[in-house]
């Protein structure tokens, strides 16, 4: 069976630039104008780029890729020597600067591991249900345990 799951896109200030180009883009080609089209290549940058994971749980390989629209590149990883999953509770500090004001912002952010017998490979972050479900649909695929490091 072949799990996919998107682990992220652009900034939604980037979708929001990307629908603006969009809109210019078309404008300027319909003005034909030859800028119209690097605008409207642009846009379509802003608003289908796309990351992700493909998990073939019948050959035991993992795919971190990196797309636009149904073109997908990454490299295939072996994961037979699994162990198990974890979820780790992280805190993330994000800094956002305009002009003189400066701001910081700290959440929780939980994290899905794989555990290999050689290393560890981060699968997904995010809010602790949709990880936790993500955790067990892994799981009950790849026939491994999660080991919860959230509790506390």
């Amino acid at each position: 069976m072949i799990m996919n799951y998107k682990t992220g896109k652009l900034p939604p200030n980037f979708i929001y630039l990307g629908v603006m180009l969009l809109g210019v883009g078309i404008w300027r080609m319909i003005l034909l104008d030859w800028k119209g089209i690097l605008f409207f290549a642009i846009s379509l940058l802003c608003l289908f780029i796309k990351s992700g994971i493909i998990i073939d749980t019948d050959n035991k390989k993992l795919k971190k890729y990196f797309g636009f629209f149904i073109i997908r590149k990454g490299d295939w990883q072996n994961i037979n020597s699994l162990i198990n999953l974890q979820i780790i509770k992280a805190k993330e500090t994000q800094s956002m600067s305009v002009l003189s004001i400066t701001r910081t912002e700290t959440n929780d952010v939980y994290k899905l591991y794989i555990v290999l017998s050689h290393k560890s490979i981060e699968l997904i972050s995010g809010e602790k249900d949709f990880i936790i479900k993500v955790a067990k649909e892994i799981s009950h695929e790849l026939q491994t345990s999660i080991i919860n490091r959230t509790i506390a």
